[in-house]
């Protein structure tokens, strides 16, 4: 057994670290020295209302493999890796190519996860299916390296609405994945991206401008239907808020505009109605982007290998894996500074 120390949490805002010894890696695992894990909503939701008895989490990780189990070949101990939550098996019908299968990995429903394992992202190590894991190249930091995942997220909402350089993009929401949805909108080349967020987020609107946004709306101030798009209303809106902010969006596309939507409510916010008449009409669509299972990983190794600095602007707070939780408290209470928390493990 190797001596191990998690990260636990229980609602609301409980947070302890407890040993938690894990076993050398079965068939197709490896075990990895966990790095860097930085903290996504969903661990706030957990935080908050989801955690209903003690448990280890987080789920955006970079590290180094300290040992493989029998049948990985891709990997071998002291390499560097990020892993995603999730990967597609590759070997069922629907991953599989044509004619054998229906080529689409993206919709695997016998998916490689950590999630049920006891080992999870804030901790010291990982146990993990070896698919989750893609490498790292030499001098990229662990704390970029980490944020594969959610930038995995934001890449998959950005392929689901197919932006383009005609495009007027706004992104809805100025968390971490979307702050990555406008950059990406803003590399692809769309006309305009304009970010809505609440005023108080300063160090989100901050990430904005460093990303090169056309325009901030802040949404406390003008509301989203009160807002003079002028000439340019949105072709293309990514929201990456809940639910209820989705009938503001449809109300105000363009006509044939796309709405892509990841923001998720966990209770019943997540039941929304909208006039299907002026959608009908307007010619529009609503798409749901859930990248799980990831399979962006790789993508995003090579976007952070060449915009290193994107790490620098999305990562607010850098703490040992210890503190996490006192860093989500101090979020929870001022989101005035946050970005996103990467705890890290050593120098």
């Amino acid at each position: 057994m190797h001596a191990n120390r998690s990260l636990y949490v229980k609602s609301p805002w409980q947070f302890e670290m407890r040993d938690n010894p894990v076993g050398e890696p079965g068939p197709g695992q490896l075990l990895v020295e966990i790095k860097a894990s930085a903290v996504c909503g969903t661990d706030v939701a957990i935080a908050d209302r989801l955690a209903n008895d003690w448990q280890s989490f987080g789920h955006e990780v970079a590290g180094r493999v300290r040992a493989v189990g029998p049948g990985v070949e891709r990997f071998r101990p002291f390499d560097l890796v990020a892993v995603d939550s999730s990967a597609p098996c590759g070997r069922c019908p629907i991953c599989l190519p044509q004619p054998f299968g229906r080529g689409r990995p993206d919709l695997c429903r016998t998916v490689a996860s950590y999630g049920g394992s006891a080992t999870r992202g804030f901790g010291e190590l990982l146990l993990t299916p070896h698919e989750c894991a893609v490498p790292v190249p030499d001098g990229l930091p662990y704390e970029t390296a980490c944020l594969v995942e959610p930038l995995g997220v934001s890449l998959d909402l950005v392929r689901t609405a197919e932006i383009g350089m005609a495009d007027n993009v706004l992104v809805i929401g100025g968390g971490p994945l979307g702050l990555g949805a406008a950059a990406l909108s803003r590399m692809l080349g769309a006309q305009q991206v304009l970010l809505a967020e609440l005023s108080q987020c300063a160090a989100r609107l901050r990430a904005a401008e460093a990303f090169g946004v056309d325009g901030l709306i802040l949404t406390d101030r003008t509301p989203i239907r009160e807002y003079d798009f002028g000439d340019r209303k949105p072709t293309k809106i990514l929201v990456t808020a809940p639910p209820p902010m989705l009938p503001d969006a449809i109300a105000i596309s363009s006509f044939g505009g796309v709405v892509a939507f990841i923001g998720i409510a966990f209770g019943p916010a997540a039941t929304i109605s909208f006039d299907a008449d002026q959608f009908h009409f307007n010619k529009l669509q609503l798409r749901a982007s859930h990248a799980s299972p990831g399979t962006h990983a790789a993508e995003v190794i090579r976007l952070l290998t060449l915009h290193p600095e994107w790490g620098d602007v999305l990562v607010s707070h850098k703490v040992p894996m210890n503190r996490v939780g006192e860093s989500m408290l101090r979020m929870r209470d001022d989101k005035s500074s946050f970005v996103k928390i990467v705890g890290v493990n050593g120098p």
